[in-house]
């Protein structure tokens, strides 16, 4: 081979390389976008679920202890800067109230909260797996973006309160 030919073998190697590097940061990029779509509809979804409990919940044929139970949940699910795990807690306790007080108007929020978590943890899931390639650890791809967390939140019908009452 001649110098040439090897620097022309040379020079494309070195654009494959450049192009595959290219590829996956712009797909890790989009992932960490999807991520971050994801989290504002989930989280779009757990305040108009929290609204639709304070709502109902006031409603004159609930009695006032179930009222003051759900009113109580969804205030402290509505409570602005909650970290991550107090947020988890919050709603997770008021999926457990929800499980407890079934009510009725609010059965079609508490449906799109686990449609919303489930694409949020799918997109957490599919962003880590990016992540975690040796070609995106070694070069660096993330760059300064946060590592994605899971949204983990009790379900409330599957849930046994602590009580003995199965939900």
């Amino acid at each position: 081979m001649t110098p040439v030919e090897i620097a022309a073998l040379a020079a494309i190697v070195l654009l494959a390389a450049g192009w595959r590097l290219s590829w996956l940061a712009t797909r890790l990029d989009r992932a960490h976008t999807r991520v971050e779509r994801r989290w504002a509809a989930l989280d779009a979804a757990l305040v108009r679920r929290a609204q639709a409990a304070l709502e109902a919940a006031r409603a004159p044929q609930v009695d006032p202890a179930s009222s003051l139970l759900v009113c109580d949940a969804a205030t402290a699910a509505l409570v602005p800067d909650l970290d991550l795990a107090a947020r988890e807690q919050a709603e997770s306790d008021l999926s457990r109230v929800l499980a407890l007080v079934p009510l009725e108007p609010v059965t079609p929020y508490a449906d799109r909260v686990d449609l919303a978590r489930r694409l949020h943890n799918d997109a957490v899931v599919s962003a880590l797996g990016l992540r975690r390639r040796r070609t995106a650890r070694w070069f660096r791809l993330a760059g300064h973006a946060a590592e994605p967390r899971a949204f983990e939140m009790a379900g409330g019908r599957e849930l046994t309160w602590p009580g003995g009452f199965v939900g």
